[in-house]
């Protein structure tokens, strides 16, 4: 058996079904590449389930996949942080799994797409399509997520911005930064740009949320090497101005 496990955005936010699970697999391993807790560490989730747990690479995840072969014939784990199905690869593995007959548990976790409408106040109904912003590159600067921006913003959505992350190199976008980005590109195509919501280390004790001008937030200084992310708003509701208004 295959579990596929959520691991939330601190170790105190695992499930009692994740823990039960973690618990009875002979071998556990972790994405260790796309994102991490917003608190706490790898150790931290040992001690709570009693066991190592093997990091793996982009590539080991990927392709060379070790947590199948084991899958075949004991319980293993493969657990990521946040949610499961958040990124196209862990619905890849789920079919990988079922076409070489090694059945699947998977076990949801809270994410950040769960908990940005409880910290902003922003309705969950009224979001439109989630876009990244990836560091620019030496002949590698993709601005096409602009276009589903102002997509969204046509449709009164709000937007959330997923900020680059590059693990392995130590890598973590920061808000200022984004910002940044995204003004430049609002001034190429002369369209004036207003508040964003910043959200840094969501659900852990040195947790940031605050809404201003995306100039502000480009000027501002936030904790290094954190895991952050952007909101911004389309058309708000009353109940939805009160709410950002109090951040």
């Amino acid at each position: 058996m295959l579990y596929l496990i959520g691991l939330g955005l601190n170790p105190k936010e695992l499930t009692l079904e994740a823990l039960e699970a973690l618990k009875g697999c002979k071998s556990v391993y972790l994405e260790d590449y796309t994102s991490k807790y917003s608190e706490g560490s790898q150790k931290s989730l040992e001690k709570i389930i009693g066991k190592k747990v093997i990091p793996l690479s982009r590539e080991e995840v990927e392709e060379i996949k070790p947590f199948l072969t084991h899958a075949k014939t004991k319980d293993t784990a493969l657990c990521i942080y946040g949610n499961i199905t958040s990124a196209t690869t862990h619905s890849e593995i789920i079919q990988t799994a079922k076409d070489r007959k090694i059945k699947v548990k998977v076990i949801p976790g809270i994410s950040i797409f769960s908990v940005i409408p409880m910290l902003t106040g922003l309705q969950e109904y009224k979001f439109g399509r989630t876009i990244s912003i990836v560091r620019p590159e030496k002949n590698y600067f993709p601005k096409s997520f602009f276009d589903y921006f102002l997509k969204n913003q046509e449709l009164g959505l709000h937007t959330i911005l997923l900020l680059d992350i590059k693990k392995e190199q130590n890598y973590f976008m920061s808000p200022s930064e984004a910002t940044k980005i995204l003004l430049d590109i609002a001034k190429e195509r002369e369209i004036k740009l207003g508040k964003a919501i910043v959200i840094c280390n969501a659900m852990g004790k040195s947790q940031i949320v605050e809404y201003k001008e995306l100039e502000k937030i480009a000027k501002a200084k936030y904790p290094k090497d954190s895991i952050c992310c952007l909101v911004i708003p389309g058309k708000l509701h009353e109940s939805e101005k009160e709410a950002l208004e109090e951040l």
